[in-house]
């Protein structure tokens, strides 16, 4: 297990070492939870999404999701009365 000694700054802040942001996928404005153990301070990445809900801000996700926003503004929709209507102009496309 890898270790590193890093220096509490003036504004009470700590940098945390380059091996530790890359193994665990950090970036700037990620949450580190802060545990008390009965050893000493455990650092932890912490997600404040839900995980069943992570897909919807992925970049691709919200890729689609700005895609869908701009079909709405420039009105390419199409609405339906039934499922009937909506298949013919499928095969009709």
């Amino acid at each position: 297990m890898a270790q590193s000694v890093v220096k509490v700054q003036k504004n009470k802040n700590i940098t945390l070492p380059m091996w530790l942001i890359q193994r665990f996928h950090l970036g700037a404005g990620d949450f580190v939870r802060v545990e008390d153990t009965k050893d000493g301070v455990m650092l932890k990445p912490a997600k404040l999404v839900d995980p069943s809900q992570a897909y919807f801000w992925t970049k691709e996700w919200q890729a689609g999701e700005r895609k869908v926003e701009e079909d709405l503004r420039k009105g390419r929709v199409k609405a339906f009365k039934s499922v009937k209507e909506l298949i013919k102009d499928l095969k009709t496309t």
